[in-house]
């Protein structure tokens, strides 16, 4: 009956609902189907406010919008109304039911969720603003985190990047109360679905510097762990275990990086739902980690992994929080290096990046703040594996010209007070020591000797600058003698770094060409270095010299005095305990014959063509009107090395002709008063020559010869400022060792080598021909040998092949007063060679420094391009430190 009335009222007799009002049929609600949906909310609420909502009512709703997606915009229409009807009424507990129906639907709905998503987020923002009423405030976070962990695609980044303000202003939240720590968790979390799902779509947000600041401000405390960050007291062959047994997977990371930052999977469920504990959920400083966690996701990309990591660095600029022993930078790092690691990504691009840091604007104006920084990264690399990457690579590039800069800060401190001298020598101690970890991470020498001879490219004429540059390299070429190459095993010299060498043994400076034959020698044999130790003149401390080294030369081990060599690693060292050199024990053997072992076992070997180089460019250098003993003695050394090298080759014979010729036309030149040399020079030339065929007669057994020349060398002084050692190295001698303070190349000095000179007789048994004729006496033996043409060969001069680089222009760019420079320059001798990075080392610089513009003047009259530029970045970089250092 009331169906039919129904019928009849709407269709028959309009008027009858407002008429007939006291007919139950006849009335308005009749006449329309009652909506399920608003019965289903009014069932949701309770009826007693102190009850809680009814979550078998909401999943019916939830159901309901699901199986009548049309319905939803009504049904959220409704729940929106609902929602600001409480909250103006301050029934708080009504508005937290209606939050719970909404995360029921971003479970139950999510293909549906453009029908509600402007909805929900529009609640969220009002939500937040109730500043009076943390809990709704806390709700709202609650509420994005899920909408945030729900989302399939980026359609409402940008509305979301709308909420990172609100959310910072929360995690920043001040007070050790209950409300305030929810607030900051409540903040916080819901940053972490943020960074999450900026990772998940590879875009970083404006706001994203803001986000940084807030997580780390709850990050906590730096972990004291009892790791020892020095390594000193390791051994390179333990060091290196360790780094084996790390790559491989036998050395456990730190516990306290594994338990105290969560997998986002562990934190969240499928259903985008907080899974840990309430302790946990309620804790702003494991929230905090948790977004750490999900910035190491952010980095797929080396853009994106710098963007995140500038913004990392930038709070710890802004707050100096990069100390190792209290700040806030080592813990943080430490952790993303470890979860980058544990994601796939190549840990090495944080060192490189962080070693780029030095450079910042806002990092050059805090000397202090670089210490640290030093340390940071020094730190960290002990921390990362074994991997040539180009990262790493960079990383090393970079130190090594930090290095190169330090050591010109040193030069300039004179003048600057002890503060900043003592700033000086410890940043260059932890470069130094950063360098040396860098290096062991890479684990092959191949990749840094072709950035040494990258950085050897194009040396700079300017004396300071060049010196600093090679004393770089060479410091470089100390710690890589430790690694394994390769890169380069069983094959020849490398060619890049070669064809930068020949060019700085050739260099105007006569501290530059020592510097250059030193890496050449340590590069090439590697596991000779305690052999170079006593044969090169490279200063070791007894407790740092390998121990038949010490024995064999107890009375050359002096000690440094507080030098920089004495606190950094020694590199002999480790290259002794590494490759388990052999060291000569007597006097009596050849110093080529005791490195015959070393190289069957060494990994790299000499061309041809690269000998037939060394040879003219040995012939040029020895004719320099600017060299000093130590130029001589260096260059008696890396003879030696060609000898070695050349008997290997099947065209041994014909090096054996050319390294006679060599010597004998140097002694001829040495012999002759009309030439432009000095002296001095000359009767030091006299001595080199001598000596090169005294070693290569050894190196080939030629009996007679070895008598002949031992005698001309030892029976009496030829020159006071080089000795024949043992028969065996030509050393420079310095003026502590008993000789009168004589300057080398003074006019007293040059008085007497022409009177040395005058008494020297080559004829008999010293004459050339008489050389000549035995040498092809002892190489007639062999076969395919005619005495005759070797004779002839041998009495001819040496001519330096005619592609040897930049062998004009040493004695173009040398300056025409050489020998009074050099005697202001070598007054007194120093017995440490400038390579030693000690302090004596740079003691001998600080007088350079002064002279650099009156040294460009001597060496051009007008300045290149280059040049120009080199001389404005050092001058700059001086008043900079002058300027900004304490």
């Amino acid at each position: 009956m009331s169906a039919i009335s129904g019928v009849i009222s709407r269709q028959v007799m309009p008027a009858c609902g407002s008429l007939c009002f006291f007919c139950p049929a006849m009335r308005a609600r009749s006449r329309q189907p009652v909506k399920r949906y608003k019965k289903l909310i009014a069932d949701i609420f309770p009826r007693n406010q102190e009850e809680g909502p009814n979550d078998r009512k909401i999943g019916k709703l939830c159901e309901y919008a699901a199986k009548n997606p049309l319905r939803i915009p009504r049904i959220t229409c409704s729940l929106e109304q609902r929602c600001y009807k409480e909250l103006r009424i301050e029934n708080f507990q009504s508005a937290k039911i209606v939050m719970c129906i909404y995360r029921k639907l971003l479970v139950t709905c999510k293909e549906q969720m453009p029908l509600f998503a402007s909805s929900l987020l529009s609640i969220i923002n009002t939500l937040l603003d109730q500043t009076r009423q943390v809990d709704i405030q806390v709700i709202g976070c609650e509420t994005l985190f899920g909408f945030i962990n729900n989302q399939k695609d980026g359609t409402y980044m940008f509305n979301l990047e709308g909420f990172i303000p609100k959310l910072c202003q929360f995690a920043q939240e001040e007070g050790e109360d209950e409300r305030e720590k929810s607030l900051r968790a409540a903040g916080l979390q819901a940053l972490s679905s943020m960074v999450w799902f900026m990772g998940q779509h590879s875009h970083i947000s404006e706001e994203f510097d803001n986000v940084v600041s807030a997580v780390l401000e709850s990050y906590g405390g730096p972990k004291k762990g009892s790791e020892n960050l020095d390594t000193d007291k390791q051994g390179p062959q333990s060091r290196w275990v360790q780094e084996v047994l790390k790559n491989e997977g036998h050395v456990k990371p730190s516990p306290e990086v594994i338990t105290g930052v969560p997998s986002w999977r562990t934190v969240v469920n499928e259903r985008g739902e907080v899974n840990m504990t309430e302790e946990d959920s309620q804790n702003p400083c494991f929230w905090s980690r948790v977004c750490l966690h999900n910035m190491a996701k952010l980095g797929k990309e080396a853009t994106t992994t710098r963007r995140v990591l500038e913004s990392l660095f930038r709070y710890f600029d802004n707050g100096n929080l990069w100390s190792l022993e209290n700040g806030l930078a080592f813990p943080v790092l430490k952790d993303m290096q470890f979860l980058m690691d544990n994601s796939g990504q190549n840990t090495h691009v944080l060192l490189s990046i962080l070693i780029k840091h030095l450079d910042h604007k806002n990092v050059l104006k805090e000397p202090s703040m670089q210490l640290d920084i030093v340390g940071v990264t020094t730190a960290l690399a002990q921390h990362a594996k074994v991997n040539p990457s180009v990262a790493i690579i960079g990383a090393v590039s970079d130190a090594m010209r930090h290095l190169r800069k330090s050591i010109h800060c040193s030069l300039d401190d004179a003048n600057l007070g002890a503060e900043i001298k003592n700033w000086n020598k410890n940043f260059r101690e932890v470069v130094d020591k950063c360098l040396t970890e860098l290096v062991y991470k890479v684990g092959d020498a191949g990749p840094i000797l072709d950035i040494m001879a990258v950085m050897l490219e194009n040396i700079s004429n300017i004396t300071v600058i060049a010196r600093t540059t090679i004393s770089a390299v060479y410091r470089t070429a100390q710690i890589v003698a430790s690694l394994p190459n390769l890169s380069y095993q069983n094959k020849v010299f490398p060619e890049a770094l070669f064809h930068q060498l020949l060019p700085a043994m050739l260099h105007p400076d006569h501290e530059t060409r020592v510097g250059a034959h030193r890496i050449f020698s340590v590069v090439l044999v590697p596991s000779s270095l305690p052999f170079l130790t006593s044969y090169g003149g490279i200063k070791l401390p007894p407790g740092k010299m390998p121990v038949k080294t010490a024995k064999n030369n107890a009375h050359e081990g002096e000690q440094i005095s507080n030098g920089m060599l004495a606190r950094l690693k020694s590199s002999t060292s480790r290259v002794y305990s590494m490759r388990n050199s052999l060291v000569p024990s007597t006097s009596d053997e050849n110093p080529v014959n005791n490195l015959n072992k070393e190289t069957e076992a060494g990994s790299l070997r000499l061309s041809s063509r690269q000998i037939a180089l060394l040879l003219s460019s040995i012939w040029t250098q020895s004719i320099s009107p600017a060299n000093t003993p130590q130029n001589y003695e260096a260059i008696a050394h890396t003879y030696s090395l060609v000898l070695l090298f050349s008997r290997t080759k099947n065209c041994s014979d014909k090096t054996l002709i050319r390294s006679f010729q060599l010597a004998f036309s140097l002694r001829n030149i040495a012999l002759k008063q009309e030439e432009p040399l000095s002296p001095s020079r000359r009767r030091s030339l006299f001595a080199l020559a001598t000596s090169m065929i005294l070693f290569t007669s050894k190196a080939y057994n030629i009996i007679p010869l070895i008598y002949c020349t031992k005698v001309v060398l030892t029976e009496k002084m030829i020159d006071p400022f080089l000795h024949l050692v043992e028969d065996r190295k030509l050393q420079a001698v310095s003026t502590e060792s008993g000789h009168p303070a004589i300057v080398y190349g003074s006019t007293e000095d040059d008085s007497s080598a022409l009177k040395s000179l005058s008494e020297i007789d080559v004829t008999g048994n010293q004459s050339r021909e008489f050389f000549a004729a035995e040498i092809a006496k002892s190489l007639g033996n062999l076969e395919n040998i005619e005495v005759s043409t070797t004779q002839e060969k041998l009495l001819s001069e040496f001519l330096p092949d005619d592609v040897c680089p930049l062998g004009a222009q040493l004695f173009m760019d040398t300056p025409k007063q050489t020998d009074q420079i050099d005697s202001k320059d070598n007054s007194p001798m120093e017995d440490t060679p400038f390579f030693t990075l000690d302090d004596v080392f740079l003691d001998s610089l600080e007088g350079q420094t002064t002279q650099t513009t009156e040294i460009v003047s001597q060496d051009s009259d007008l300045l290149s391009v280059n040049q120009l530029l080199e001389l404005v970045c050092y001058l700059y970089h001086s008043l900079l430190l002058s300027a900004f250092c304490f």
